[in-house]
């Protein structure tokens, strides 16, 4: 007779992020640049892409920056300088709206669409190697005192603290 063996390990972490994209990634990187280690426990077995682009304007690319990928992405995708809007009936133009708008203090706006994909390879790539675990699927989430234990489908078990901040 065979005897099927489930590994099963106990994990102890501070934090731990539930979801391998853009808002995990992002959080977890964000902590990482402020000396704060965290887990990502991501579902699938690499980085899950859905839809193709997205566009990104001013405030975003602060927030890019302020992770520090803003400069990595920004080489690998073009300024937008305006959009065009037409009718699908005439094909005729309806409207447009510029991104270089000569009167603003701060210069022209700055619009990039960007892919998806090099989104989450640039934040995958600036974190340390671990924090990503792959194929963690969590299936039940119990409490324990000020501690959340997480049961993943490969039998692991992580321990995590739950600090409320007022």
């Amino acid at each position: 007779p065979r005897v099927n063996f489930v590994m099963e390990s106990v994990i102890e972490k501070d934090i731990v992020i539930v979801g391998g994209g853009i808002a995990g990634l992002t959080t977890s990187l964000g902590l990482h640049r402020l000396g704060i280690e965290s887990l990502v426990l991501e579902s699938s077995d690499g980085l899950r892409v859905s839809g193709f682009a997205l566009t990104i304007w001013e405030n975003g690319w602060k927030a890019l920056d302020a992770v520090g990928v803003g400069d990595i992405l920004r080489h690998q995708h073009i300024q937008l300088h305006g959009l065009v809007t037409t009718t699908l009936i005439t094909g005729k133009q309806t409207s447009t709206t510029s991104f270089k708008d000569d009167t603003r203090k701060h210069g022209p706006h700055e619009v990039r669409c960007v892919r998806r994909k090099l989104l989450l390879e640039a934040f995958a790539n600036e974190l340390p190697s671990g924090t990503i675990r792959y194929m963690s699927r969590v299936v039940a989430i119990q409490e324990s005192g000020f501690s959340k234990i997480l049961h993943l489908a490969d039998g692991t078990t992580i321990k995590t603290k739950v600090i409320n901040i007022m």
